[in-house]
């Protein structure tokens, strides 16, 4: 099991941070944008303090939150209505845990619960098991 919360402003930019770029034959394809490549980095300097020492193996269980601060506007722990989207703010997430060896890859996340909230302090909890 990982557990922990990793103190952070979670990153806005996910993985539809898309740009077309033309190859030398004049043919479109998409790229990372320097926002997403940032924002991974951002994920990846605060999550790699707690990869564990191995995958952990089979299904998994994950509870998500990811908290960004209320500058006092917005009442602690309520639901952030707002940008960047649930989805696309998971999947990079989800992308970066993968790469730090957290597990082999993220369809292992069988049963989840994932919010995005105001919070002081902001950052994300995480809670990973095996099931």
């Amino acid at each position: 099991m990982i557990e922990f919360f990793a103190p952070m402003v979670p990153p806005t930019a996910t993985h539809n941070d898309l740009v077309a770029v033309s190859d030398s034959h004049g043919k479109a394809r998409l790229v990372k944008s320097a926002a997403l490549k940032a924002a991974e980095a951002k994920w990846e300097a605060h999550l790699a303090t707690f990869a564990p020492p191995a995958p952990l193996r089979g299904p998994l269980r994950a509870d998500l939150r990811l908290c960004w601060p209320t500058d006092g506007r917005h009442p602690q722990g309520t639901p952030k209505g707002t940008k960047p989207d649930l989805d696309n703010v998971e999947k990079t997430f989800w992308d970066v845990c993968q790469k730090l060896g957290y597990f082999d890859g993220d369809q292992q996340v069988a049963d989840k619960h994932v919010a995005k909230m105001w919070a002081d302090p902001a950052g994300v909890y995480l809670r990973l098991e095996e099931i």
